[in-house]
């Protein structure tokens, strides 16, 4: 399998022209930014000195400010109608849906491993992945994991199933470049870390920290909406080709499915309960319905329902707790918890209050 093949560190031809270039001693070509239908207005605003007015952010603060201010929800629900509004054309919705790796990998290219913060609240909000010493101070600060010599990830099916035997296995989707798979596996030495992403850019990055040779990690990109001999190229792996059935303790849904389209959810739902073992935990953490980032979205974003695509090219869903629990239910989980999460972000510079939504929750797997 190539997960398992090239599961150790990466080595220096990684990324094709990007490591001969560094063999080369030059810097890598930055490649053009794919297209998006709205190329033409990112066009013309680079090209005007002037700064566009928010007209989105200033409407959605403005409903949100009111709705606060009457106890009702009208205002929030007039600007999520998109009442008038025309959607993304379908050629370029299909584009979106179903050649999402172009947008992430571009996205990865351009940040590195700079752009998202490790996630330390796992430790408090999913406090089953911890063990108890962390659990008594769920605050304290847990160092880097210290790797003398880098082991190299699990080289073959068996190796993998050796290597997670005797500890807890979490699986994330959606993984990124290891900001919550790495601190999780810091706070537990008991945990062995699966992990996945669309882009394989993401998954370089990932294997190349320092703390991936741990040796408690595989890492792999995966369309997790297809099955095998449907991915999207051949470094690709699907999810039932690299972990073994019913083997998973948790699985860590941290705004991944925002980034696909809602009607593939079900499909990744009932992939990742084959992987859980009877009993085990699905935990979420995503975009909610009427958050801000939803209500600043500017026309000429729009999908339909609650989906959005933004400025580059990649999906922002926002949930329902109604909606995601009759998911999960449907394809064989129990709910037991799945909340609305609010929160409110002050911008230190302006003074703006920024209110936030989330979903959260925990689905066990039905035995």
């Amino acid at each position: 399998l190539a997960a398992f093949a090239s599961g150790g560190c990466a080595s220096a031809s990684s990324g094709g022209g990007r490591g001969r270039a560094a063999a080369a001693g030059k810097a890598p070509a930055k490649r053009k930014a794919p297209r998006t239908h709205l190329h033409a207005e990112l066009v013309r605003n680079r090209r005007d000195p002037n700064p566009s007015p928010k007209v989105a952010v200033r409407d959605a603060l403005a409903a949100l400010a009111q709705g606060e201010a009457s106890g009702t929800c009208e205002a929030v629900e007039a600007l999520l109608a998109r009442s008038g509004e025309e959607r993304v054309p379908e050629d370029w919705q299909r584009r979106y849906k179903t050649g999402a790796q172009v947008y992430w990998d571009h996205f990865y290219e351009e940040r590195t491993v700079n752009f998202f913060k490790d996630r330390h609240y796992l430790r408090e909000e999913f406090a089953e992945l911890m063990p108890e010493e962390v659990l008594q101070d769920p605050k304290q600060w847990i160092d880097h994991l210290e790797v003398a010599e880098a082991t190299p990830a699990p080289a073959s099916r068996e190796a993998l199933l050796a290597a997670m035997r005797g500890r807890l296995v979490v699986l994330e989707v959606g993984c990124a470049v290891g900001n919550g798979i790495l601190p999780l596996l810091r706070f537990n030495s008991g945990l062995f870390g699966i992990a996945c992403d669309l882009s394989p850019v993401a998954v370089r990055f990932l294997r190349e920290k320092e703390e991936f040779g741990c040796g408690r990690c595989l890492a792999f990109p995966s369309d997790i909406t297809r099955g095998a001999g449907e991915q999207p190229t051949a470094e690709h792996e699907a999810l039932e080709s690299v972990v073994p059935e019913a083997c998973v303790d948790f699985v860590t849904l941290l705004f991944v499915l925002s980034a696909i389209d809602p009607q593939m959810h079900r499909n990744v739902i009932r992939r990742l309960h084959s992987r859980l073992r009877p009993g085990g935990l699905a935990l979420f953490r995503d975009y909610g319905r009427g958050d801000l980032a939803q209500l600043r979205f500017a026309p000429g974003h729009w999908l339909g329902g609650d989906l959005f695509v933004r400025g580059d090219g990649t999906l922002a869903a926002f949930f329902t707790v109604e909606q995601l629990c009759a998911d999960f239910e449907a394809e064989g989980f129990e709910v037991v918890e799945c909340e609305y999460r609010r929160n409110e972000i002050v911008n230190r510079g302006t003074g703006v209050r920024m209110p936030r939504v989330w979903v959260q929750g925990k689905f066990r797997r039905k035995s």
